[in-house]
């Protein structure tokens, strides 16, 4: 397949086209590479471009900003440049590199290389395809590992016996790649997924990598199937061992999260502390934890992303369930009852009628109110 001819598809034709000729009259040699590539062999327009030249990317970034109506920002820690579009297009620009995995798990050192040597860092077979852009070579797909034959035969390979040692994270995102684009693990895989777990190397991965891919793994179209590959290489308990997949109606990510804490009842505040989330999201999904222990109306108004997750997982929720409680302390007030201890024990008490549905309007809340106040 080294010499096969590959067109991109035609949305993205154009400004490949110009990204070249600007290549060219640079000197870059600038190729498409991974992901994008992968997807045009099956068939599919993906809206995520990964460009890599030969040199510096920074007037191929800006040009590529120019034509798209986007801006340049700097993303990652290893050089990468991305481009968003006004529209959904992301493109991102990167210096050709080879990596050294001083020790397991760890982040690589990275320098600049050939092209042929940024192929050999990557992740699997069909991940290490490139399509060049410029030169004698422009339209042809370059796969020295024979990942075009993996994916006509749905197979999942990793590039090299060292995969998992060096990057452990490899091992989620196979049971995403799998699942995704229905693919089998092969053999090799298997066992190198079982020997980095088995030789420690996947444990000494830190909450933020291993929280990072669980986000990733929330975006994926379908949960069940790569949760259930990461339960049998035992890989999900660096999560939690009986974390499940939320109802498939939900699709955002934070709602998505929501729901699977929420399943795991009394062990879901400990899981999201665990995770690395930042404050206010981390705050919010342990309101929801609190709210669904309690079961009672909460004080204040809660997320969508809150509401659609308890409606998921408490199908026969009450509506008012999810409404702000309908009474507070100022209403206790003007009904003459003095502050004090029994504040709380009333306000308790209506919020857990309201999430039964016994209060399901303010009217309604304030004519209990005043008999309990009597």
């Amino acid at each position: 397949m080294k010499n096969a001819r590959l067109k991109a598809p035609s949305a993205a034709r154009a400004l490949l086209s110009a990204l070249a000729r600007r290549a060219d009259a640079l000197g870059l040699p600038l190729y498409a590479v991974g992901g994008c590539v992968r997807d045009w062999l099956l068939g599919r327009a993906p809206f995520d471009l990964d460009l890599v030249c030969e040199g510096d990317p920074k007037p191929l970034a800006r040009d590529c900003a120019r034509r798209l109506g986007g801006a340049v920002e700097a993303f990652g820690q290893f050089g990468t440049l991305r481009v968003l579009s006004r529209g959904r297009l992301r493109v991102d620009f990167a210096t050709s590199r080879r990596e050294r995995y001083p020790e397991p798990a760890g982040l690589p050192v990275v320098s600049p290389a050939p092209f042929a040597d940024d192929l050999k860092r990557r992740d699997f077979t069909v991940n290490a395809m490139a399509l060049a852009l410029t030169g004698p070579k422009s339209g042809q797909l370059i796969d020295p590992f024979g990942g075009a034959a993996d994916l006509k035969a749905r197979r999942l390979r990793l590039l090299h016996g060292q995969s998992l040692r060096d990057d452990p994270t490899r091992a989620f995102r196979a049971a995403r790649y799998a699942c995704r684009l229905a693919l089998k693990p092969d053999a090799d895989l298997e066992r190198q997924v079982a020997d980095a777990l088995a030789a420690g190397h996947a444990g000494r991965l830190s909450p933020h990598r291993l929280t990072q891919e669980l986000l990733r793994l929330l975006a994926e179209p379908e949960l069940s199937c790569p949760l259930r590959l990461l339960k049998r290489w035992g890989y999900l308990a660096f999560w939690h061992p009986r974390l499940k997949a939320p109802p498939a109606a939900l699709r955002g990510g934070e709602e998505r999260l929501g729901a699977m804490a929420l399943q795991l009842s009394a062990e879901g505040p400990a899981f999201i502390n665990r995770l690395q989330l930042d404050r206010r999201f981390s705050g919010e999904l342990q309101e929801l934890l609190k709210l669904a222990a309690q079961r009672g109306a909460a004080k204040g108004a809660i997320s969508a992303a809150a509401k659609r997750a308890l409606r998921a997982v408490f199908p026969k929720l009450a509506a008012s369930a999810l409404k702000p409680l309908f009474v507070a302390g100022e209403d206790l007030k003007v009904l003459g009852l003095p502050p004090g201890p029994r504040y709380r024990e009333i306000l308790d008490e209506a919020a857990a009628l309201q999430w039964r549905g016994r209060l399901s309007t303010r009217a309604q809340a304030l004519r209990w109110l005043r008999a309990k106040a009597r």
